[in-house]
């Protein structure tokens, strides 16, 4: 049995469990709440050097990277379940993926950063922080991302894929921080879509329910 360490609180160790509730996957889940210092314990260190989450452990096989257990979850565990066997299609679903590490999440980072870090560690008690949901490269990111479900249901197409749930990571954070649906219909609607999904429905956790 692989086993998964990560805690829901956290945009990229809630997708990788959601992806695995999803896919119903004989998973142990080890909490890791890395917001309380347990990463930086030796003997998870011992597992992930850089004391984040998640990391999944499957035999010898220790896999860190968020991105690189959804792909493991879906076809090494899963028969390629919310992936495919195609080469164009498995190389679309990876250039999401891609995206989601190299632009996507970096960008939201930049612009949730204070507020996420003030709603997790409240005793600070400043005032709270301004989320520039209007800073012109995000603006252009979720424009062409809105277009994207103007076309289709989901990130690559018609159906569910692990694209989606990398994507849909950070997103986590959305409601606490004050994502303005309105602007954003299609993301809106996609993100109604997530939310019934039952693996990502079994991983919202406080704080991120309620608004923050």
């Amino acid at each position: 049995m692989a086993t998964l360490y990560t805690t829901a609180v956290s945009a990229n160790g809630r997708k990788a469990l959601a992806l695995a509730k999803q896919l119903a996957l004989d998973v142990e889940v080890v909490s890791v709440n890395v917001y309380r210092g347990e990463g930086s314990a030796a003997a998870y260190r011992a597992l992930n050097p850089w004391g984040k989450v998640p990391t999944l452990v499957d035999g010898e096989l220790v896999l860190w990277e968020s991105n690189a257990i959804l792909v493991y979850l879906s076809e090494a565990c899963a028969d390629f379940a919310l992936s495919v066997r195609s080469h164009k299609g498995r190389a679309n679903i990876l250039r999401w993926m891609f995206w989601e590490a190299s632009h996507w999440q970096p960008m939201l980072t930049r612009v949730l950063a204070p507020r996420v870090a003030q709603i997790l560690f409240p005793e600070t008690g400043v005032a709270p922080a301004r989320v520039v949901w209007d800073d012109p490269q995000l603006e252009r990111m979720l424009r062409v991302l809105d277009a994207v479900f103007e076309r289709d249901p989901f990130v690559c197409g018609p159906q569910l894929s692990i694209a989606d749930f990398s994507i849909a990571g950070m997103t986590t954070y959305f409601r606490a921080t004050g994502f303005p649906e309105g602007d954003y219909p299609m993301i809106a609607a996609w993100l109604g879509r997530m939310n019934q999904l039952p693996g990502w429905l079994a991983t919202e956790v406080e704080p991120w329910q309620s608004e923050g």
